[in-house]
């Protein structure tokens, strides 16, 4: 039987991240079922300044940088009125986010093994180590011996499904991407710009992104919606209605059809906020599996960064002999980051961003945003960074009398739209 010291499952950015910060002395194992690295990224790949500047510390990011967004451009429910917010210099970058991954599967140091086409099966502890089973393509199942397991697949870690003593996403969003070769042409600088559309009542849950980006040296974009997890069979169809409205009124223009995209991807979206016990004995959770990714912004990549930054460590002292070292992710993810707090600020957002139900809410809300759209972007594009609440932006006395307005409204959803 094979032995390792860590076996990772899961190849994209928490999973491949530790695997590049765990000590060069260790053997190391990474198994996921895609069919190649990158092959198939569950990621918009939008990181912020200090997941740009984190990324730089290990590996070329510029080298998969795309767009450098120093503007968002946030459209109310009428897909009309719209405001600009911009920042002198880029506050969120827009990647190639599948060959983002293939590279770092590339780029792995010489004690990693990677294997594709693999799938984690099940694992049992056998005194101080686990069994795992995992079984590639075209070969029969294989156990292997390691001394830490971490879990690092995604909102449904199957490491968690098979581990009585570690806690799971339960809340999600369903976010669906497509890609086409094309242009956006709404505002002075698309290819600097982030969209954020409100949706209203068109799809309840989360919203639509529109982001320029280059794919093969060729000007494209990404479009995307996300919804309640319940409601995901509604999505594909919300989409190409989302993406026909743009295209009719002159937002982007495509190079083919709209019904034919160069690239589609459908994710959950951890939205419960962070999963309470990601560690037992030696196993552990890490990025979105454990729930380090935000309820409102749906934001997952600096999570992953920094969990797996701070898990190498931990499992550098655990297999020193330090077994309560992993029960400490937690805590170093908020000490120095922030992080659990601004999670837990994500959920409350979540829970009243849930509460509007109608166009005229989400209107009422545009409404006191475009006020604050000189300093918005500053205050929206990376809040757990600067641990700035969000809630600042709106709660100003000049804003009382749309704040009455806007709470009548969302008072009425809560009384009467959810009971029809």
């Amino acid at each position: 039987m094979k032995q390792y010291d860590v076996i990772i499952v899961g190849a994209s950015f928490s999973g491949l991240t530790l695997a590049k910060h765990l000590d060069k002395s260790l053997c190391v194992l990474v198994v996921d079922a895609k069919p190649s690295a990158g092959s198939t990224v569950e990621s918009t790949g939008l990181i912020t300044t200090k997941t740009y500047e984190s990324f730089k510390e290990f590996f070329p990011i510029d080298d998969y940088i795309t767009n450098r967004i120093s503007a968002i451009c946030v459209v109310a429910p009428n897909f009309k009125d719209s405001f600009f917010s911009k920042t002198n210099k880029p506050w969120i970058y827009q990647t190639d986010t599948k060959a983002l991954v293939k590279a770092m599967v590339d780029n792995v140091p010489d004690n990693v093994d990677v294997r594709m086409k693999t799938v984690f099966i099940q694992a049992r502890d056998e005194e101080d180590e686990t069994i795992v089973t995992v079984q590639t393509q075209g070969e029969n199942p294989e156990e292997i011996r390691c001394s830490v397991l971490v879990g690092a697949d995604g909102s449904h870690s199957k490491v968690a499904q098979v581990t009585n003593s570690l806690d799971q996403n339960e809340s999600f969003l369903f976010g669906c991407e497509h890609v086409h070769f094309g242009n956006v042409a709404l505002g002075p600088s698309p290819s600097e710009t982030i969209y954020h559309y409100w949706f209203g009542e068109f799809s309840l849950g989360y919203g639509g992104w529109l982001s320029p980006t280059i794919i093969d040296n060729k000007p494209a974009f990404r479009i995307g919606l996300a919804k309640l997890a319940n409601e995901r069979g509604k999505t594909s169809e919300l989409l190409h209605e989302f993406t026909k409205q743009l295209f009719d009124n002159g937002t982007i223009t495509v190079h083919d059809s709209i019904d034919d995209p160069h690239h589609c991807f459908g994710s959950l979206i951890p939205i419960g906020g962070i999963v309470k016990r990601v560690s037992a004995k030696n196993r552990l959770l890490i990025g979105d599996a454990a729930g380090y990714c935000g309820a409102f912004a749906a934001d997952g990549i600096k999570g992953s960064l920094m969990s797996a930054k701070i898990a190498s460590a931990l499992i550098d002292r655990n297999l020193k002999g330090d077994r309560e070292a992993l029960s400490e992710l937690h805590e170093r993810m908020n000490n120095g980051h922030g992080l659990i707090d601004y999670y837990r600020r994500q959920t409350r957002y979540r829970w009243i961003w849930d509460q509007m139900q109608s166009n005229r809410t989400f209107q009422a809300m545009f409404n006191i945003i475009e006020k604050e759209k000189e300093t918005f972007v500053d205050q929206f594009c990376d809040s757990k960074d600067t641990r700035r609440s969000l809630s600042w932006t709106v709660l100003k006395i000049k804003h009382i009398p749309r704040l009455f307005v806007y709470s009548f409204f969302i008072l009425a959803d809560i009384l009467f739209k959810k009971n029809k």
